[in-house]
This record gives C-alpha cells, structure tokens and sequence, in this order.
C-alpha cells in the first residue's frame, strides 16, 4: 500500500473540491477549475496532517525535495492518465502563451505562484453522467 492510500488522498481531494465553491456560471460550464496550488492550500487547511506526513513544505524549494504543491500535481496527473474518465477528477492547462506571470496568495499573503514559463495544471471534480 503507498503512502497516498493509506493517507486516503483520494478521498480527501474529492472532499476539498465538492467544498469549493461553485462559480457563477457552473449550470452552462460545470464546476470552476482550480490551480494545483489552489488545491493544495485548500486540501492543507483542512487536512493538515497531510503535509506533516508526508513532510513536505506547502511549495517547493531550491534546497529541500518537493512540496505539497508538486507531488499533488504529479499524482493527479498520473492517476488520470492511468484511469481516464474512471478517475472523480479530471485536469486541463492553462498555457502559458502570451502570460507571463500568475500570483497566487497564500496562507499569510505568502506568494505561491510567480512566473511561470510551463502550462499551468487546472483541477476539477469530473461530472457524473
């Protein structure tokens, strides 16, 4: 069993975005996306012993190996690939063409997100059919 099963991290995403919000449009275009850092800081305030176990910082950093931010962004999109339309989640991008910088605040006001020269991970909850 790996660490993500045994901390139930699939429930516990799932749990996070059904709390999101929905946006104002979501009868014509679904539930809003959210950043993998948007998801992360959510999924850390409301499950914190997440981050602890897997000691993890909430963002990576240049000395340390990688944060909640990363390894949540890996794991989804790995999990997608592997079990497609199965999975309660689903991803899309947000290219990067023509942006050249995306702030994200979090806990603090603490910058999450800076420039960012790769397509950014957007996360919903796939619709049920």
């Amino acid at each position: 069993m790996t660490l993500w099963d045994k901390l139930k991290m699939d429930d516990k995403l799932v749990k996070v975005l059904q709390e999101i919000p929905p946006g104002p449009d979501a009868e014509e275009f679904g539930r809003a996306y959210v950043t993998i850092h948007q998801l992360a800081v959510e999924l850390d305030q409301r499950f914190p012993e997440v981050r602890t176990q897997l000691d993890v910082p909430l963002g990576g950093g240049a000395t340390r190996h990688a944060g909640l931010v990363e390894l949540l962004g890996k794991e989804l999109v790995d999990k997608i690939r592997r079990y497609g339309d199965v999975y309660p989640i689903e991803a899309a991008q947000l290219s990067s063409v023509r942006f050249r910088e995306l702030r994200l605040r979090g806990p603090g006001g603490r910058d999450l997100v800076g420039a960012s020269k790769t397509d950014l991970p957007l996360i919903r909850l796939r619709a049920k059919d």
